[in-house]
């Protein structure tokens, strides 16, 4: 065994830093690994014992001696402490024979998350109904104006041999601002508003500038899989909270809050996905109010806000620690991939930068497009799309009164894309997936939308990626698969 004088290679921490402790002895760590002032097979020493002689708590030294695993520059061995691994030259840890260095990533480098994006590819087949995917229904359709809207800036040729201002453009950021402040948001002005490559752009730059890898942060329990995704990849450990019929229990928030400090609070509180259901008035104060005294930001993710009919205001009606991030993806179309955030001046020069590491600018084109379409014929198309959305559940619900068993528990909100079900116990998501397929239906198991376990008697239908007709078919088939797997 290797021994070292640790005298001399204590890292010498600033407290005064706004860089956690954690974070400075992890760093000072690897640099001497990399470096090889810790050579190969060094025993470093016990969490306990380096907590001690740098004065901290021992939680720090685990928390960077984790980073230093996840890196592969170390490993952790009952009974025999933690130890330096061998390195090869340009620092990367030493594999197996013939294997690439980048296929044995620490998992939350590379994601260990449900394929969902998988998922919804491989259920388009002829003559399914698929239930898998969240976009907005063929009618109403908006291509006809929106069409004419692209014809108009296609003849100005700054939208099209221009890359544009990061923050995005100005004319849409006041549209978007204008918009915002009609639903409660009456402090959020076009400065505050960063144009995105899509909301799940937004979600990403949020995790990377607020927190760093390891750090804790509150999510609902279900949530969005692509956001829990992005934040398992970022190495962000998710503190589950439940939802009922009124949104997340804003209790079990505060009751966290008493204990630990999580980086952030992602929340989606008008027609979550999945279970469609609407955050109330007196907890969306409350969240606001629990979140100001503690100290700890909010993140509102509201892709489908703008087709609520009424409900509470926004979150970010308390602008001085929400970011909020919203997308046209759902009330236009996905392929446009335009979203944006809201967010605190405090903050919105960090998160202007990770956007310009992104992508520069979202397509000047596109944003000038959608500011000219918001003025001409996005409202009248929202109205009409939650109409649509109101027939369509309309059909569902009847049809699940039809032919599924009362044992199935079905969420209650009126509009909105999808339709959340919860099964007895004794019948699982999967099972009934790979029986309703048989019968040419799917839908999307309860197991991608929850951080940690758990949603393995639960499932999601999508009501918008079909057509009205097959949206009664679908739910006959998957009754008649429930029947089969109880006989």
């Amino acid at each position: 065994m290797t021994r070292i004088g640790w005298a001399g290679l204590l890292p010498q921490l600033d407290r005064e830093s706004i860089v956690p402790l954690y974070r400075q002895i992890y760093e000072h760590l690897r640099e001497a690994i990399l470096a090889g002032t810790l050579p190969e097979s060094t025993r470093l020493p016990p969490e306990r014992t380096l907590a001690q002689r740098l004065a901290v708590n021992r939680s720090t030294i685990v928390h960077a001696y984790r980073e230093l695993v996840n890196d592969g520059l170390i490993e952790q061995r009952v009974g025999s402490g933690s130890r330096v691994v061998p390195q090869l030259r340009g620092g990367q840890p030493e594999r197996a024979a013939g294997v690439p260095w980048w296929v044995t990533l620490p998992p939350w480098r590379v994601g260990e998350f449900p394929n969902v994006l998988g998922e919804l590819a491989a259920k388009h087949e002829p003559g399914r109904i698929s239930f898998v995917q969240g976009v907005a229904p063929d009618e109403p359709s908006p291509l006809s104006e929106l069409a004419k809207s692209f014809g108009r800036v296609a003849r100005d040729p700054r939208f099209v041999l221009s890359y544009g201002d990061s923050e995005g453009y100005e004319p849409l950021r006041a549209a978007i601002a204008a918009r915002m402040n009609a639903r409660g948001a009456n402090a959020i002005a076009p400065s505050s508003i960063i144009v995105l490559t899509g909301s799940t752009q937004g979600i990403a730059i949020v995790a990377q500038s607020l927190a760093e890898p390891g750090d804790e942060i509150i999510v609902e329990s279900p949530s969005y899989p692509g956001a829990l995704q992005v934040f398992q990849i970022n190495g962000l450990r998710a503190i589950s909270v439940p939802i009922d019929d009124d949104g997340m229990r804003v209790d079990h928030v505060e009751a966290v809050l008493r204990t630990r400090r999580p980086r952030f609070i992602y929340t989606m509180p008008s027609l979550h996905n999945p279970t469609n259901v609407t955050m109330n008035a007196d907890r969306r104060e409350r969240l606001a109010t629990i979140a100001r005294r503690a100290g700890v930001p909010i993140v509102e993710d509201d892709p489908y806000g703008p087709l609520a009919t009424g409900g509470p205001p926004l979150v970010a009606l308390a602008p001085d620690h929400v970011v909020y991030i919203s997308t046209f993806s759902k009330t236009i179309a996905p392929s446009l991939r335009v979203g944006w955030l809201a967010a605190p001046r405090t903050i919105l020069e960090r998160l202007l930068l990770r956007k310009q590491a992104y992508d520069m600018a979202t397509s000047l084109y596109v944003q000038a497009a959608i500011a000219d379409y918001l003025e001409r014929g996005y409202d009248e198309h929202v109205g009409q799309l939650r109409g649509e959305l109101l027939a369509r559940r309309t059909i569902a619900d009847e049809a699940i009164a039809q032919h599924w068993p009362a044992g199935l528990k079905v969420s209650r909100p009126a509009g909105g894309f999808y339709l959340w079900t919860s099964t007895p116990r004794e019948l699982r998501a999967r099972a009934l997936l790979d029986a309703s397929e048989r019968l040419g239906a799917s839908f999307l198991f309860g197991e991608a939308f929850f951080a940690n376990s758990g949603g393995d008697h639960y499932f999601r239908l999508a009501l918008t990626a079909v057509t009205r007709p097959e949206i009664a078919e679908g739910i006959r088939r998957i009754g008649e698969a429930i029947s089969a797997l109880r006989s």
